[in-house]
């Protein structure tokens, strides 16, 4: 039997002993699922993340299990890690590599020194990888140099999961992915819908860059089988985290949400939204309670009106405020995203983002409902419209750094990374707004 190890790459070069945040690699599930389908291959998920396994680690266990195959994925913050790691291995192996960044990536990684024959696939993988395994893939690779092979399977490919409805995870492949939120409850992570409608300048994700793919979003059918699922495998699960940007896309899908979790009435939910999804269905929102929604997270990103402009954030800072305060007076919890550090913002832009958050959890503390932050430094992450005007501004992307001043929090040192510092302020006023932004969540 052959083994086809996949791999949740790791965040740092050296294992850590801090409970990271976490959220289960449910790309590499989907495609173990598939893999598993073909006679006489055995799959293991290797988690680095979870399991605190630093680069080293992983080419040790590359050396000492030899898998006949070995697939990654990658990420703009961890380029140099998975490099290394594909670069050492030593066994003889076809390996894979793939991930939201491989689009824009995809010719640097054929300039990689690398003996073994490298499959690099641009979009989702979990019906090409396993057709590439078993030498039955009928899609020629776009291109190809030495050794390595690039796929890119869009709305062109055959292998394109047009209905993911139908698509089925074997949720034995995450191991233990029970996480304890932040309530202390037993919790499972979903997907319901892949691609986006929206086109923020600093999301790999963006409308804009990926035409080529269709949004598609699970039936309610579907989602109601799954978590029928988890509570077969997991039957003292309290919570269920939907990971996607449009489960809540408008007024319909609010009723589809209620109607899904009021079949589970033991099941408590937390979930992204889009403020524009609200803003037009502000009177469904008390529903949203009812039907078991515990939690909201809304990327929030700027309070400056100029900046939301600059980076396509759709929504204004009025209808942030109109949004959250009904989510927070309807008694659900809301955990809003913050970014500090775009392209040339300044103080002012700072201030403006620090005064909204602090409006909200100052409102908060009058309601049943609690808001908390969660803050960032930006990061240009490969061919976003963000990282594209940085580079023909300046010719240059800085290397990716661990910044300690804003590492004052339990769990969030994967979030403290940077490339730099691309505002016009000094370094010292972007972490003292980040750090007093992030201290709100507490307070």
């Amino acid at each position: 039997m052959k083994k086809f190890m996949l791999i949740n790459s790791p965040i740092f070069w050296d294992s850590t002993k801090e409970n990271e945040q976490y959220l289960s690699p449910l790309g590499l599930g989907y495609i173990a699922t598939y893999l598993e389908k073909i006679n006489d291959i055995d799959v293991e998920v290797v988690d680095c993340v979870k399991d605190r396994k630093s680069v080293q680690d992983i080419i040790s266990y590359i050396d000492k299990t030899k898998p006949d195959f070995v697939g990654i994925n990658i990420f703009t913050q961890n380029y140099e890690l998975v490099k290394n790691i594909v670069e050492s291995i030593h066994v003889n192996c076809k390996c894979f590599i793939g991930g939201q960044a491989v689009k824009s990536i995809y010719r640097k990684i054929l300039n990689w020194n690398v003996s073994n024959t490298l499959n690099i696939i641009i979009g989702e993988g979990e019906f090409i990888i396993p057709q590439i395994v078993s030498e039955n893939c009928s899609q020629e690779p776009e291109e190809q140099m030495d050794s390595k092979y690039v796929y890119r399977v869009n709305m062109n490919s055959i292998y394109f999961p047009r209905d993911i409805s139908n698509i089925f995870l074997n949720r034995k492949y995450l191991g233990n992915e029970i996480i304890i939120n932040h309530y202390g409850e037993k919790e499972v992570a979903i997907i319901t819908s892949r691609g986006c409608m929206f086109d923020c300048a600093f999301c790999g994700g963006a409308r804009s860059l990926n035409r080529d793919v269709t949004i598609r979003i699970r039936t309610e059918e579907s989602v109601i089988k799954e978590i029928h699922e988890i509570l077969s495998t997991y039957p003292d699960i309290q919570s269920v985290r939907i990971l996607d940007d449009l489960f809540l896309r408008n007024s319909k899908s609010i009723d589809m949400a209620n109607h899904i979790f009021s079949q589970f009435t033991q099941l408590s939910w937390r979930g992204m939204v889009h403020v524009l999804s609200l803003v037009n269905a502000i009177e469904k929102i008390k529903e949203l309670r009812v039907g078991g929604c515990k939690e909201l997270f809304i990327g929030i990103e700027s309070g400056s009106e100029s900046v939301r402009k600059r980076i396509n954030k759709m929504g204004s800072s009025n209808d942030i405020i109109k949004v959250s305060q009904e989510i927070l007076r309807n008694g659900i919890d809301l955990k809003g995203y913050f970014i500090y550090g775009f392209p040339k913002e300044t103080k002012e832009d700072f201030q403006k983002t620090f005064e909204l958050a602090k409006e909200l959890k100052k409102f908060s503390l009058r309601t049943e409902g609690t808001f908390r932050t969660s803050v960032f430094q930006f990061r240009p992450y490969d061919g976003t419209q963000l990282y594209n005007e940085i580079m023909q501004d300046t010719g240059i992307i800085q290397n990716c750094q661990f910044n300690e001043t804003i590492s004052k929090f339990k769990g969030r040192s994967q979030f403290n990374f940077d490339f730099g510092n691309y505002s016009l302020e000094s370094d010292e006023v972007l972490n003292e707004y980040i750090l007093k932004t992030q201290r709100l969540a507490g307070e």
